[in-house]
C-alpha cells in the first residue's frame, strides 16, 4: 500500500514540473541507486532552492561498468542522450542552462538565483566545469598536483594521447599541462553547468574519447580541455565561484567548519576563505566521502530542506515519473552514519519491487534505438576494475 501511495504521487504529479520546464535553469543528475540518502538530500534541497532534480539513471542497476579496460560511469553518455532527446520534445532549449552534478555525494546550499548570478559572472556563457586540488586520474611529478597519487600503478603507462597533429602526451605529462589560476586548478567531472547546446557538444566529444580512446570519463575531459578549450569555450572553476570540490579541504578554509549545525546561519551558507566566494554546490569527492565529514553535513543538510506533505519530490527522466521523497526518503528510523550504510525498510523492498518493473519511457527508447552505447557495456566487478592493484588484492584476501 506504502509503494502506491508514493507511487500515485509521482503520477499525479507530473504535472508539477510542466510549469518549470521552459525556465531557464535545468538541474540534472545521476544516479543508479534508488533510495540514497545523498540523492534525497539533494532533491529535498534543489526544490526549497528554486528547481526540481532530474534524475536520469533510474532504469539501471547499481554496478560497475566494463569498456575497455577502464571503468566510467554511465554518466555522461545518459545525460547525452536525454538532453538531445528532451530538446527533441522541446522540454529545454538550446540555450537554457543545464547544471549537472553527481548524484550522490553532491549537496546543494544555495539557490538557484544565486548559482546563475555567480555563473553569469564567467563571459560568453561557458561549458564551467568545477576545479578541484587533486590531479586525478593522471600521476603525479610534484607535490602541487595534490596528495592523493596513483601509487601503485600508471595508468595506461604506455599509452600516449595526440591533442593535435603536432603533439603527444603521456600520462605523466598532463597535471603539469593545467595552468593554476586559483587553489582549484584541476578539472572534476563531478559538476558542471552550461547552454544546453554547449553541453550536448562537450558531451560528444568526451564520450567519443571514453569509447574510442580506452580512457575514463574523468581523463577523457582533460583531452576534451586540451583539445577543444577555445573552440567550446571551456573553463575551469578554479576560484570556486559557482562549485567546491571537498577533496582537501583544511581547517580554517570556510568561514564555518563542516558540518557543524549553524552552517546555514540563517539560510547563509559559509563564505570561502580563501576566495571569498560562496559556491552553491559542494562535492565530497574520492576520499572526502569516506570520514564522518559526509554523514554530518547530510544530516545538517537534511534538517534545513527536508519537508513532507508539501509534493516534495524528483523527476524520473527514465521512466518520466516524480516520485515522491516524503517515504522514500524517510530515514527517521536509523541515523545515517557512513555514505555507503543505509539500509532499507519492507516499505522500501516494496517500493523497489515495483519500480523495476517500471517501463522505460518509450520516446526515450524510441530515441535511443536498438544500438546505443548506454546499452553497449559490460557489468563487472569491483575486482574487475584494477585487476593488478596489489591494494585492491590485499583488500579482497581480508574479506
Amino acid at each position: 500500500m506504502q509503494r502506491a501511495v508514493w507511487w500515485q504521487l509521482a503520477l499525479l504529479g507530473a504535472s508539477f514540473f510542466e510549469g518549470l520546464w521552459a525556465r531557464r535553469i535545468h538541474f540534472y543528475t545521476f544516479s543508479d541507486t534508488i533510495p540514497h540518502p545523498g540523492l534525497c538530500a539533494l532533491a529535498e534541497a534543489s526544490l526549497e532552492l528554486g528547481r526540481p532534480l532530474r534524475v536520469i539513471g533510474l532504469s539501471k542497476r547499481p554496478g560497475y561498468i566494463l569498456i575497455h579496460s577502464h571503468s566510467p560511469t554511465l554518466k555522461f553518455l545518459m545525460l547525452q542522450e536525454v538532453l538531445e532527446y528532451e530538446l527533441s520534445q522541446r522540454r529545454i532549449a538550446e540555450d537554457d542552462l543545464v547544471i549537472f552534478s553527481d548524484g550522490h555525494d553532491v549537496l546543494l546550499q544555495s539557490p538557484m538565483a544565486d548559482i546563475l548570478r555567480a555563473y553569469l559572472r564567467f563571459p560568453d556563457s561557458p561549458y564551467l566545469i568545477s576545479g578541484e586540488r587533486n590531479c586525478w586520474p593522471w600521476p603525479h611529478t610534484d607535490p602541487s598536483h595534490g596528495a592523493w597519487d596513483l601509487n601503485d600503478e600508471v595508468v595506461h603507462a604506455n599509452m600516449t594521447w595526440t591533442v593535435n597533429r603536432w603533439m603527444r602526451f603521456t600520462p605523466h605529462d598532463f597535471c603539469r599541462m593545467i595552468r593554476a589560476d586559483g587553489p582549484y586548478p584541476f578539472p572534476n567531472i563531478g559538476l558542471s553547468m552550461g547552454p544546453v547546446a554547449r553541453v550536448i557538444e562537450v558531451l560528444k566529444r568526451n564520450n567519443k574519447i571514453v569509447l574510442e580512446e580506452d580512457v575514463n570519463d574523468q581523463g577523457a575531459m582533460w583531452l576534451v580541455i586540451l583539445r577543444h578549450s577555445l573552440e567550446l569555450n571551456i573553463q575551469i572553476d578554479q576560484h570556486a565561484e559557482v562549485f567546491l570540490n571537498m577533496l582537501e579541504y583544511k581547517a580554517g578554509e570556510l568561514e564555518r567548519e563542516p558540518c557543524v549545525r549553524d552552517w546555514f546561519h540563517g539560510r547563509v551558507p559559509p563564505r570561502n576563505m580563501l576566495t571569498n566566494t560562496t559556491p552553491g554546490l559542494l562535492h565530497f569527492n574520492g576520499p572526502s566521502h569516506e570520514d564522518d565529514v559526509w554523514p554530518s553535513c547530510y544530516h545538517v543538510f537534511n534538517r534545513q530542506f527536508r519537508k513532507v506533505g508539501v509534493k516534495h519530490g524528483f523527476y524520473d527522466v527514465d521512466h518520466n515519473i516524480l516520485v515522491s521523497t516524503d517515504g522514500l526518503c524517510d530515514y527517521s528510523w536509523y541515523k545515517i552514519h557512513n555514505f555507503h550504510a543505509h539500509p532499507l525498510t519492507a516499505e522500501h523492498l516494496q517500493f523497489l519491487e515495483g519500480f523495476y518493473q517500471l517501463p522505460v519511457d518509450p520516446g526515450l527508447l524510441a530515441w535511443r534505438g536498438a544500438e546505443n552505447a548506454v546499452d553497449a557495456v559490460r557489468w563487472g566487478r569491483e575486482a574487475d576494475l584494477h585487476a593488478q592493484s596489489p591494494h585492491l588484492h590485499k583488500a579482497i584476501q581480508k574479506r
